[in-house]
This record gives structure tokens, sequence and C-alpha cells, in this order.
């Protein structure tokens, strides 16, 4: 879980509690109606069916995860990551989500929903800790997270959901080496195939994780050398796309994997409509207009035709000019600079890899930008993934 990943899914490690025989069939019915809204992005729903798990105790741990998830998707997806105010409102969550849990143990011993929601809260501490490049932190804080989730494995070992946290930690604590120089400095061992099977095993038995799994199995299809199938990238959203149509951001993956399989010109078709329903549609947020016009840009770039991608960057910019500063918007001003650099622009590229620098951002932008100042893109060179670090 230590890899900077670009879909960074909100609902990393899910809502991983306990099997259905061993909850209420109200309190199931309760956080399954959660769960749904949360993966379609209808934050009012989600703070409904919660609410009404945190009146009848402020200290369910399955409500209180379901809090500090809802907190989380909305700094992660209706925010960009780009909102210090909601980054604090998420925080907060995660520390009550963890003094309320550890009472709810004191109270009730041992218990395999609370050791997988205390784990999940940790879990999602750790991926934004991870989000701000605190990578050591990240690391104890998913450990953490891991140890919980396994003890509620050991106490519930048909609970399948509670295998997805150690399908996340084997899979990218066995890639960490290539990813995170640094933390190979713990001597993190992990098995990369082993975490694999954890997670197919999730995606084909877990109750409330398996689409989860599947996600995550999305990603490393796309991002993973060794795995890289974008084509079961391609299947595996669709499916997801299916079954939660309200989400729009899955089907921004969708258009993500569509460009991984060289598709450019769906790929340009697919991000002008989402353009064009920002604003008209329910969850189609102004915010995500600069990552519309960064995937037609991009097609454009992998088309060979940059002055059409010099047109849709400039666009953007236009566009989210008076919309505070996002990850997508300074990736299409990085992205403009490539373009610049393959129209023989040199001095204009310049100009816009030290514009990039000159912004305080913790994404990874910064870096890039680093790169292109000394070494120009050149035209007919791969873009690389659509996404900004």
């Amino acid at each position: 879980m230590f890899k900077k990943t670009f879909l960074s899914f909100a609902l990393l490690l899910s809502f991983t509690f306990c099997s259905a025989a061993e909850l209420a069939a109200n309190v199931l019915a309760t956080a399954d109606s959660g769960v749904r809204a949360i993966y379609n992005l209808d934050f009012d729903t989600a703070n409904f069916y919660i609410g009404k798990l945190l009146k009848d105790d402020p200290r369910f741990p399955i409500a209180l995860f379901g809090k500090t998830m809802i907190e989380w998707s909305r700094f992660e997806y209706e925010f960009e990551k780009s909102n210090p105010e909601q980054a604090k409102v998420f925080q907060a969550s995660i520390e009550e989500a963890i003094k309320g849990i550890e009472k709810w143990v004191e109270e009730h011993g041992e218990d395999a929903q609370a050791f997988l929601a205390l784990g999940g809260v940790y879990g999602v501490k750790a991926r934004f800790q991870l989000a701000n490049r605190h990578f050591i932190k990240a690391y104890f804080s998913g450990k953490k997270g891991l140890k919980y989730m396994n003890k509620a494995a050991k106490l519930s070992p048909d609970m399948y959901d509670a295998y997805l946290g150690e399908g996340i930690y084997q899979y990218y604590a066995g890639t960490l080496p290539a990813v995170v120089k640094i933390l190979a400095k713990l001597v993190v061992s992990g098995n990369a195939d082993k975490g694999i099977e954890y997670l197919n095993m999730v995606k084909d038995n877990g109750r409330f994780s398996a689409d989860t799994a599947k996600l995550l199995l999305v990603e490393i299809s796309i991002e993973s050398e060794k795995y890289r199938n974008p084509a079961l990238a391609e299947q595996y959203i669709n499916e997801i796309i299916a079954k939660y149509p309200q989400n729009p951001l899955y089907r921004f993956v969708g258009i993500i994997a569509a460009y991984e399989n060289q598709n450019y010109q769906e790929v340009i078709l697919g991000a002008q409509n989402f353009l064009d329903n920002i604003g008209k549609e329910k969850f189609y947020n102004k915010i995500y207009t600069a990552r519309s016009y960064s995937a037609i840009g991009t097609a454009y770039m992998a088309l060979g035709d940059y002055q059409k991608a010099k047109e849709t960057f400039e666009a953007s910019v236009l566009a989210t000019k008076d919309e505070p500063l996002s990850r997508w918007q300074l990736w299409n001003i990085f992205r403009q600079a490539q373009v610049c650099d393959a129209l023989d622009e040199r001095n204009k590229a310049l100009d816009l890899y030290s514009e990039i620098l000159k912004n305080k951002e913790t994404w990874g932008i910064d870096e890039e930008a680093k790169k292109g100042l000394k070494n120009p893109f050149t035209s007919g060179a791969y873009p690389g993934h659509m996404p900004p670090p």
C-alpha cells in the first residue's frame, strides 16, 4: 500500500466487516445502503445511513469507519485532494474512529468486525499519509492496520473480506523496492504473486470488499509491468461502471483503461462526453473539468497531433482559471509544456516548467517538471500514463 497510484481509491479497505450471520439483518441492510451510496459518491445518502448507525451507538465500529470513509471520499473525490479544510475534517474523523473503536473493544472484548473496522481506519490513514508523501508514517500505519485485520481473520477465518489487507500488503510490499527506495531500508518483505492471489480471492468471495479488490486489480493491471493487462483492466472497470452507474469517476477510470489499450479516439469521444456532462448530470462536479481536458489532450499527444493537444491544454487553463489550483490543473500545465517542447517551442516550455515549480504541492508534479527542465519532451515520444503522479 505504498505505491503512489493514479486511481487513489477512496475505498481502499472498504467496509471489510463481518459475515451476514454476525450482524442483525437491519444493521446489515443499513450498512449495505451506506456502502452503495459511498461507491456512488452520494455522500448525503451515505451520511443518512451511517448516521442511523451512529445514533444507535456513537462508538459502533461499522458506523465510525463508515464516517471516516465518507470524509476521505469527499476529500479524495469531491475536492480532488486539494482542500486543506476537508483534510482536517477527515483527519479528525480518523482520530475519533480510533478512539471510539478502541473503547468498543474494551467494553465488548475481542470482536472480528471491530478489528476489521480498526484495521480499515489505519489503512485509510496510511493512504492519506502516502498521498502526502509521508512514506515512513504510511508504512507504520499500514502495518498497524494489517495487524488488526489479521486479528479479525483469525477470529473469523471464513470472513473473506478480512484477507483484503493481506492481499494489499503482500502485493505492494513485494514491489516496494522498485517504487519507494527509502522504505527498502526497513527490510520490508512481501510476495506480489501471493498478494494477487488474495485480491482475486476477495474479488470472488468477499461481501463488502469484492469491488474494492476488483478496483485494485484494475490498477495493478494498468500500472504493473509484470501483471500488466489493460484488456482485463477495461473488462473489470466496465463491470464496476455497470454496477455503480452514478459514479462518474469509475467511468473516468474506464477512459484511462481505454487509453492504456491505445483506443485513443474512444478516449477523446468519452472524455468529451464526460466534459459535456459536467454541471448537467448529478455528481459530475466542476472540479472534474481539468481531468476531462487532460484525457483529451494526452490522447492527442499519443496520436502525434500536438497542435490539437496544445489547443486542448490551453482550453483547460482557460476553463479552470477561476478555480483553486488542483492536481489535474497543474498536470495540464505540465502537459502543455511537453507539447511546447514537441512543437520546438522550448522557451515557452521552460517558462511553463518553471511556473510549476513555483507552486507548493505534494503531488510529485514538481519532480516531473524538473525532469522537463533538463530534458525536453520529444515529438513522437509516448506520453506515459495519462493521469498525474
